[in-house]
Order: C-alpha cells, then structure tokens, then sequence
C-alpha cells in the first residue's frame, strides 16, 4: 500500500527513501540512523511529529508511516544483504555510508554558533564516542535460557531506542559491545519464522518492552534538549557525527586492501556524499 501511495507523490516517495537508506544505516556497526535522519533533515520533524502527535495527527501520522516503514522494510529485508556486503565488502561498504555522513555532517554544521566553549565540547564528546565505540566487540554473549537473557535483551532494546533518536550515537556498535548484535540480527532476519519466533518469544518480549519503555522517555528528553537549549545540543550531536566518521575511517582501513578495492571504496564514498547532497533538501 505503502510502495503504491508514494509512486504518485515524487516528495513522499524521497521520505520513503530515506527511511530504506536510515534502516540499512542502523544495521552498519558504527553508523547511526539518527545521524542520517539529521543529514536528510528529517531527524527534527520526525521528533515533533512524535512528541506532538495529536495537534496534527492526519499528517503526522502520514510522515511517520512512510518514515517508518522504509526504516522497517529495510531492517527487515535487508539484514541478512548488508551482512553478506559487510563481511564480503566491508571496506567498500563502509566508504559508502562515510560518504553519507561526511556530506550530512559539513551541512548540519553550518547550523552551530561557534565558540570555545562549543569547540571544546566537540573534542570531548568525540574522545568519549572513540573509547566507547572501539572497546571489545569480540565478546558474544551465550544464551542462558534463564531470566539473565530476558535482562539482557531488555537493555538491549532500550539502546537500540536510544541510538535510535540520539544521533551519532551506533546502537549496532553497542550491541556489539554487549556481545548480542549476531542474535538481534538473526531475530530480525527470522522475524516471519513462526517456529522461531515461539521458540524466543521472551527474546522479543524482553527486547520490545525495553524499546517501548525507551522511545517514550528519550523522545520526551530529545525534544525538550532541542526547544531549550538547540546550539548545545546541536553541539554534541557535531562531536558525535565527526567521531563516527573517524570511527568508520578506521574500520574501513583496519584491514589490508588491494588498490581496485581502494578505488571501489573511494567512488563509493563519493556517491555516498552524491546521495547526501540530493537528499538534503
């Protein structure tokens, strides 16, 4: 239905394609879907739609279905293709989505009143991102099938919201961390399994409920943090987006690569920054 409405709208059907590019972004270690809506300028609008809902809710409504479920149909359908990209061509790959941020980030930027206070607050945020995001992700966690998973992947859904709305911030290179990224992913990728969505029922339950309580309370925070004080907040979220970028640079150039591939890489970056630039209005 949804697929069928944009086809006649050429603004609706740009919305539904940021959502698709937002949800592959999710799924990429070290990427933040959050970070993309702001570069697609969307990020904004899709706060205020949520956190005020009911003023306008035929059109907000509109916007958040065909948002969301390009983020929801890309999630979905494309866990399993950015897996096989990721662990076939990764450096490729991850130029792609540097490339998108790279031209997000230099546009939200121009939105910052500089000072040096502001400067300094992007140094720390990007030195606090780094050693958070490059800490162990090697470790997997190991199903229990007692209570301790339940706590677990509570947590874990209530990172996946907040990584969601607070941009620069990579729920997937956190996941990573707690060592539950390769579950999440194979629970997305099996979602339309009956037999194995029975079998981790409490998986979901558990990952859902953290996600619910989450939205509700960082939607709240977000948007007050934006109305009361935008410059400060527009501020940290510049020192996470420059963070991510470096974080990605050095996944990207952590492994040897071949000088075919370092080209390949280099005109995927460019039409990353290509998309960005489109896409920006």
């Amino acid at each position: 239905v949804v697929l069928f409405f944009i086809l006649y709208n050429g603004d609706k059907m740009k919305l539904f394609l940021k959502g698709l590019i937002i949800g592959i972004g999710k799924i990429i270690p070290g990427v933040s879907g959050a970070m993309l809506a702001i570069n697609f300028n969307v990020y904004e609008m899709a706060i205020e739609a949520v956190s005020n809902f009911f003023y306008d809710w035929k059109n907000n409504l509109k916007f958040l279905l065909l948002l969301g479920s390009g983020i929801f149909i890309s999630i979905v359908l494309c866990s399993n293709i950015v897996i096989y990209f990721l662990s076939n061509y990764m450096f490729v790959t991850l130029m792609l989505f540097i490339g998108l941020i790279m031209g997000g980030t230099y546009n939200f930027s121009r939105k910052i009143v500089y000072n040096k206070k502001s400067i300094f607050l992007i140094f720390l945020i990007m030195v606090l991102f780094l050693l958070i995001s490059l800490g162990n992700t090697n470790y997997k966690y190991v199903l229990s099938y007692k209570f301790m998973d339940n706590i677990m992947f509570f947590l874990g859904g209530i990172i996946e919201i907040v990584a969601s709305i607070v941009p620069g911030i990579s729920g997937t290179a956190l996941l990573m961390v707690m060592g539950i990224y390769d579950i999440v992913m194979e629970m997305i990728s099996n979602i339309f399994d009956v037999n194995y969505v029975i079998n981790n029922i409490n998986l979901y339950i558990s990952y859902g409920v953290g996600m619910g309580v989450s939205f509700i309370l960082t939607v709240t925070l977000i948007n007050y943090l934006i109305k009361r004080y935008r410059n400060i907040t527009y501020t940290v979220i510049l020192g996470l987006c420059v963070s991510a970028i470096i974080f990605l640079i050095i996944m990207a150039f952590g492994e040897k690569i071949g000088i075919i591939e370092f080209i390949l890489g280099m005109m995927s970056m460019m039409v990353g920054l290509l998309i960005s630039c489109i896409f920006d209005k």
